[in-house]
């Protein structure tokens, strides 16, 4: 019993060491993959930096973009950190087996120079001759006759065996070469990365100090900035108690003309869209009692069933099994402006409540849906630009400081159809307000992205 529980243990340490080397360049790639993309944010706020650097005067929008950037630039430092710290693990690893190659590529060339020491010895053809001849019988001399060829044949064997070490070894060391290369770029990436910092975060402090001496003039537009997003979130939140209620109507309409049609009532016949719906319930009651059947219970309001339609429940329900994969309203942005109350970054004792994100992007870019969905409204609102609201069951996005929109309430739209285009405003920050509500409810739409 000990035994097997010997070799069950082995085996399963074996299994655990080769899980570990397949996940190993799996980790590899998700950092390779994460850097590219940070590196590509870089970019992007570096675009947007220069849109907005062509202001005289510093913005609260070149403000966000520098505090966003250094976050990634620091998140990237840390990365490269990652991949260096893997990359040295690949070097001793691959050491390690140099190392043993090395040492099974000595050992067999000591084995085969005594092979051929102890050839060399007994090279006497006639030695060999005599050594078959001197057999006793016809069968040892067979025997004897086969283990010279072995002997012969094992020499071939290890000479290759030694070949292909050496060429196994070579290709180690190349291997070997390669990750250090990796590694040294990588360590002069991770200096590069953090000498830019240094550079940005005196660029930040200089940005804040000269926002700082117009401290009263970004408070007043702190509070314009908070009335508009209070009476927005208001007006959505109508928009949406609206929309949930036609919803509910419109569910429970199709319950009772289904009930309807179960009793054997006719549509046209024996009732009209014109009839309200107290009237039908009666009718369905009546027709129950008649044919001796129990009345249905009535449905509560806050059931899912009753509220939705089946196509609305199956929509809301593929939204949110998305959660975490949805793709971003915008083809390339950076997130400047966080859901929820957040400290002011300049201003001390300041808070903003963000009923939303705030997505910088290009000049020129066009907001695009998260997900398949129903136009349910598009909203103006003076002074906050424009504002389309999408339904997915009972979830809705909000696509907010547009400046052109390309659709209409009731338009039917997909997964990243264009929706409009971003106002870009006189400071050139171009900034999308991405919302998300589940029923009247707000939520943090930044989760739902994918990362």
């Amino acid at each position: 019993m000990k035994g097997l529980t010997k070799h069950f243990a082995f085996f399963f340490l074996l299994l655990f060491v080769g899980l570990g080397a397949f996940a190993q360049p799996d980790k590899a790639e998700q950092l390779r993959q994460r850097k590219t993309q940070l590196q590509d944010e870089i970019q992007l706020a570096n675009k947007i930096l220069n849109e907005t650097r062509k202001n005289e005067k510093k913005t609260m929008g070149e403000m966000r973009a520098l505090v966003q950037k250094i976050k990634m630039r620091e998140e990237l430092i840390r990365t490269i950190d990652r991949e260096i710290r893997i990359i040295n693990r690949e070097i001793q690893s691959l050491q390690n087996e140099v190392d043993t190659l090395e040492n099974k590529t000595n050992r067999l060339k000591d084995e085969y120079a005594a092979m051929i020491r102890q050839t060399y010895k007994n090279r006497n053809k006639q030695s060999r001759l005599m050594f078959v001849l001197s057999s006793h019988d016809f069968t040892q001399a067979v025997k004897r006759m086969t283990y010279l060829k072995q002997y012969a044949d094992y020499r071939e064997q290890q000479v290759m065996e030694i070949k292909e070490k050496q060429e196994e070894l070579r290709l180690k060391i190349v291997e070997l070469e390669k990750r250090k290369e990796k590694q040294a770029a990588l360590k002069g990436s991770k200096e590069g990365e953090k000498k830019t910092l240094v550079e940005e975060q005196t660029e930040q402090q200089e940005v804040v100090d000269d926002l700082k001496q117009r401290e009263s003039e970004i408070q007043k537009e702190i509070k314009e900035k908070q009335r508009e997003a209070d009476k927005l979130e208001k007006e959505i939140q109508r928009l949406i108690a609206e929309e949930l209620r036609k919803a509910r109507e419109k569910a429970e309409r199709e319950r009772l003309e289904s009930d309807a049609k179960e009793v054997g009532l006719i549509k046209g016949k024996d009732f009209t869209d014109r009839t309200n719906n107290k009237r039908l319930l009666e009718q369905i009651n009546e027709k129950r009692k008649s044919m001796n059947l129990a009345e249905k219970p009535k449905e509560s309001s806050t059931s899912p069933s009753y509220s939705l339609t089946p196509e609305g429940q199956k929509l809301a329900a593929s939204f949110e099994a998305n959660k975490g994969r949805l793709p971003w309203p915008v083809e390339r942005g950076i997130v400047v402006g966080k859901f929820g109350v957040q400290p002011h970054p300049v201003v001390k004792g300041i808070v903003e409540n963000n009923p939303h994100i705030e997505i910088a992007t290009e000049a020129g870019t066009e907001a695009r849906a998260a997900f398949d969905g129903e136009v349910s409204s598009v909203i103006r609102i003076p002074g906050a630009n424009k504002v389309v609201l999408v339904r997915h069951g009972n979830y809705f996005t909000v696509y907010g400081n547009l400046v052109d929109v390309y659709v209409k309430s009731g338009d039917k739209v997909t997964t990243k159809q264009k929706l409009g285009k971003v106002y870009t405003d006189k400071q050139q920050q171009t900034v999308l307000q991405f919302g998300l509500w589940k029923d009247e409810n707000i939520q943090n739409p930044e989760p739902w992205l994918t990362h």
